[in-house]
Order: structure tokens, then C-alpha cells, then sequence
């Protein structure tokens, strides 16, 4: 039996190479500018939105006293309210809120990426019916019309778009997690951070696609994902790095101190 035996399309493949596009935040060169736009939309107003994870990546410790603050119910559904816009297509409302609440998890341990996220473009959250072709719902050609989940961005495009195959929602939680890091990876982050972990990852994964799969599903493992045996044994990139994940690997610590689960 495969692992999507109702549906053999199906994959976890996403796009091509270099199909979708990172709109970075632009934090250094005027923070007044963010500083004022964050404010409008939640009244927060920062000094600063640096995120520590990164001393990991660049060889050092984290040394952080008191406890970790998680972000707000408040601002949460700020970014609901504000960022993320739902297309149903016939799903039960129960079905929707579990997408919702899935994929703002990824938001929910830390304020300073939720912030980050009320800054980046809006995100159109897309639950596709049963073994539908993703491309009838707004997903451009250089997608797999079969994924069991995508993240498209074109820099261009004033919305980001999630799609997730609404019978799978409930059964691999994980999807949410992994569609809302991409979102994360590519417009929560700066030009420069995004280098950062492409220097570290490009010498085992050899691709900007594959970097973006492999910080993904670090961030799947990261919320305690559970697989079925043949998704651990899978011969390929998902299946490997799953398997070989490891929750003291430096990566692993930075997908844990950037997310916070």
C-alpha cells in the first residue's frame, strides 16, 4: 500500500525549482517605517524584532533569563483577522477552524515571529476538496497539482497562498506546520537571516527547494509530528530527513528556539 493509496497522485511535492518567489522583510534600513506599520496594525511597537535562534547557526549559545513569554491570544487573532484570508470550499466550519488553528500554531510560541508574519503580505488559506486539481483554485501552473499541501509566493502578488487537501487536515496535523513554515521561511525573515540558513543547509541539501523542504519538516518534528511507517520509510527527501531528525541537532535547537512549540 502507498502512501496516499485513495489518490496515487498524490505527493509531497510542491513546485519546481525556483517556482516561488521570498518576499523578505526589510527591518535595517528604516525601523521607524516597520515600527509605525506594526503599530497601526496591532499596536505593538517594538524597538527591535531580532530573533535569537540565530546565534545557533552562527556557532553560539543561547543564554535567555526568566521565561519565554508566548504570544498574546490577542495578536494571534489579530494576524487572523488581519492576515489570513480562508477559502472553504464547501469544508464544514469544525474543518476550517482546525485548519485555522493548525496553521496559526506555527505563530502562537513566539511574539516576535508573530509580529514579523502581521508585517509580511496577507495569506490566502485554501482547503481543496478530495482529490481536486490545485491549479482550478488559484494555484498557478509551476505547481504540482497533486501536493497534499503548497506555499506559493510571487513577490509580485499581493497575497501568499496555502493550500491544503482538506481530507488530510485532520489526519496529518503536521500539513498546517509545515505550509505555515514555508510562510514563515520565506516572508518573515530577512534577506539576510534567509542567507544564514541557506549557509547552513546548502552543503547537505544542495538546493534552495530542498532547504526549503528540509527547514519545513525540522519544524514538523519540531511540533512533536507523528508519521505513519511508511512515511518514515519513504526513499526520498521527506522520508530521510524525517528519519534521521534528531532533537539535539543544531538545526533542530534553532527550529525549536525560532518557533517555540
Amino acid at each position: 500500500m502507498g502512501l496516499f493509496s485513495r489518490h496515487p497522485r498524490y505527493s509531497y511535492d510542491e513546485i519546481a525549482d525556483d517556482a516561488r518567489d521570498a518576499s523578505p522583510l526589510e527591518l535595517a534600513r528604516d525601523p521607524s517605517a516597520w515600527q509605525k506599520k506594526l503599530a497601526a496594525i496591532s499596536g505593538q511597537r517594538p524597538r527591535t524584532l531580532g530573533l535569537s535562534a540565530f546565534t545557533l547557526l552562527d556557532g553560539g549559545d543561547l543564554f535567555e533569563a526568566g521565561k519565554r513569554v508566548r504570544t498574546e491570544p490577542a495578536l494571534l487573532s489579530r494576524y487572523r483577522s488581519e492576515r489570513l484570508i480562508v477559502e472553504a470550499h464547501g469544508a464544514e466550519e469544525a474543518l476550517v477552524e482546525v485548519a485555522v488553528a493548525g496553521t496559526l500554531r506555527v505563530l502562537a510560541g513566539h511574539p516576535t515571529v508573530c509580529m514579523r508574519m502581521l508585517l509580511a503580505k496577507p495569506i490566502r488559506l485554501v482547503l481543496v476538496p478530495e482529490g481536486a486539481d490545485f491549479r482550478r483554485f488559484g494555484f498557478p501552473g509551476a505547481v504540482n497539482a497533486w501536493a497534499i499541501g503548497l506555499f506559493f509566493n510571487r513577490a509580485a502578488d499581493p497575497e501568499a497562498r496555502i493550500g491544503l487537501r482538506a481530507e488530510l487536515v485532520r489526519e496529518k496535523p503536521y500539513l498546517m506546520v509545515h505550509e505555515m513554515t514555508h510562510a514563515v521561511h520565506l516572508m518573515g525573515l530577512t534577506e539576510a537571516e534567509r542567507g544564514r540558513i541557506d549557509r547552513f543547509l546548502m552543503p547537505v541539501y544542495r538546493s534552495r527547494r530542498w532547504v526549503e523542504e528540509a527547514v519545513a519538516i525540522y519544524a514538523e518534528r519540531a511540533f512533536g509530528a507523528r508519521y505513519t511507517e511508511e512515511e518514515l520509510a519513504a526513499n526520498d527527501l521527506y522520508g530521510k530527513t524525517r528519519r534521521e531528525w534528531s532533537e539535539r541537532a543544531v538545526f533542530s535547537l534553532f527550529m525549536a528556539e525560532l518557533l517555540r512549540p
